[in-house]
């Protein structure tokens, strides 16, 4: 009976509906078989020949042909269902970075047609000896290149006209590294101005930002590095005495030592505090540069300039600073929900303790999270928040992966137990083949794990592109952009021109190499 066109047969006793259920079974395990084959580059067939070589005791050789040979039948059985298994499996293939190739050379026609063209033929050349079994390294050789030219020619082509994705920056986000080292610049670039300030200004600037301390219950005998700064600040910010004179300036390189005075406050518990309201000390600082008191600024047309540039340089060093410290907030969730899933599960749980490690960062308690007290805007705490409850692919993969076993302990053995079960229960009733059980039991906890893995990648790759996002959010990036104009693909249709390259690569080498088909004769 061919499943994709079978007719229910009447026998007077409900045979009908059982042949119906016993078509559909064949035409779902015949879809099954082709998409996991071409997923795989033909080790399907290898690996469940192995299986069944070794629990039958046939032997590695005969297990491998008794499964080509069903893939035969299956194809001929349900051509429709086979095709579509196959563009299935060619969808799951990896793009082997053909997007990106094609981006790095400037995303044009051309850089598509080369990149999607040359892993196209990697890709064609490995599914045409992959499903060649004959045995013979000819035949492996012959269909290499057969699959290679498909596949690079297809791929050539469908990249040039539909590997063009929706338009994404071309800048790439900056990372915490980058970031800190551009508002140390940023800083010495600043410390560098030849702006010049009214002392009485900046000794003003200093009793307000007393008063504030003072008012948020900060106490000079808990902040002695902090108070010190606050007096630096009244005596003009110059370098080795506390009085400057009444006719001293104060430039940025003045007011750039009283801030390295607070950076060199000590880590650790025992100087939080002072860490903390000097913190409060270097803000003041960058307002006196970034908004000067009315007056502060020495009069001047040439002054004026030089103070509006500091202003500049000092926005620039704040942003990238506060940059800096946001990613890499960012990247301490991401190393700590690594150290702990490789501690504790094996690396497979890295999802779950990705979500929990953000769900503490976002949490509120009196109105303020870690995130907010961090600097986040609303939009970055949305998109972390949204991240703790997962996309639905991301759901759905954990969830399959968990009924699976794919999450290692306990559930491989109950998982392989149960589908085992199951699958020789349905395997003997649809199609008087126990064995089905077999393969179902050792099979689906590695699929589980193979899930789970995906669906971990998938997690890591959101918070990264999170990460991006909120780099993305800074000076740095912004002079990256305006240097950096263009556009490139993005990840769009670039995965359905390669998925539909791979599945006319296949289709077309199964016309091309008939006599290479060992089992068509059988």
């Amino acid at each position: 009976m061919a499943s994709d066109d079978w007719t229910p047969v009447d026998e007077g006793g409900g045979g009908s509906w059982l042949d119906t259920a016993k078509g559909a079974a064949q035409t779902v395990d015949d879809t099954v078989r082709s998409t996991a084959n071409a997923a795989t580059f033909g080790m399907a067939d290898r690996f469940a020949g192995a299986m069944e070589g070794l629990t039958t005791g046939k032997g590695y050789t005969a297990g491998v042909d008794e499964q080509v040979k069903l893939s035969e039948d299956a194809r001929k059985r349900s051509p429709y269902a086979s095709i579509g298994g196959d563009v299935a499996g060619s969808l799951a293939v990896p793009g082997f970075g053909a997007a990106r190739l094609a981006a790095r050379y400037g995303g044009g026609a051309l850089a598509r047609a080369l990149a999607y063209g040359g892993t196209g033929a990697a890709t064609g050349a490995v599914q045409g000896a992959g499903t060649t079994y004959s045995g013979e390294v000819s035949d492996y050789a012959r269909n290499a290149l057969i699959g290679g030219a498909l596949g690079g020619t297809l791929g050539a082509a469908g990249g040039a006209v539909f590997g063009r994705g929706p338009a994404t920056p071309r800048a790439a986000a900056p990372t915490s590294e980058q970031l800190h080292d551009a508002a140390q610049a940023n800083y010495g670039a600043l410390a560098r101005s030849q702006a010049a300030y009214e002392p009485g200004a900046f000794a003003r600037a200093a009793d307000d930002v007393e008063n504030r301390l003072l008012a948020d219950r900060y106490h000079w005998r808990d902040s002695p590095a902090t108070w010190r700064a606050i007096e630096e600040m009244r005596a003009g910010g110059n370098p080795g005495q506390l009085n400057t004179g009444a006719n001293a300036l104060v430039d940025p390189a003045a007011i750039e030592w009283v801030r390295k005075g607070i950076n060199r406050i000590p880590q650790g518990e025992a100087r939080a505090t002072d860490r903390a309201s000097g913190e409060i000390v270097k803000d003041a600082l960058d307002d006196f540069i970034i908004r000067p008191p009315p007056g502060a600024v020495l009069p001047g047309a040439a002054n004026a300039r030089e103070a509006a540039r500091a202003t500049e340089r000092a926005l620039e060093a704040r942003g990238n600073w506060a940059g800096h410290k946001r990613v890499e907030a960012v990247d301490d969730l991401i190393t700590n929900a690594a150290n702990t899933t490789g501690a504790t599960h094996s690396g497979l749980n890295l999802q779950n303790e990705l979500r929990k490690g953000v769900r503490t960062f976002v949490k509120q308690k009196g109105g303020e999270s870690p995130a907010s007290r961090g600097g986040f805007n609303e939009a970055e705490i949305g998109a972390l928040t949204d991240y703790t409850r997962g996309t639905s692919a991301t759901n759905l993969l954990r969830g399959a992966s968990a009924a699976m076993g794919g999450g290692g302990g306990i559930g491989i053995p109950v998982a392989s137990a149960a589908f085992g079960a199951g699958g020789g229960a349905a395997g003997q009733y649809f199609k008087d083949d126990p064995s089905l059980g077999t393969a179902l039991g050792v099979m689906t906890p590695l699929a589980g794990m193979a899930l789970r893995r995906a669906g971990n990648r998938r997690a890591d790759r959101e918070i990264n592109e999170m990460r991006d996002m909120i780099a993305r959010r800074t000076p740095m990036y912004n002079y990256r952009q305006m240097n950096n104009p263009g556009t490139v693909p993005g990840a769009g249709s670039p995965r359905i021109a390669k998925g539909t390259r791979d599945a006319l690569a296949l289709e077309l080498m199964k016309q091309m190499r008939p006599d290479q088909q060992k089992y068509e004769s059988w």
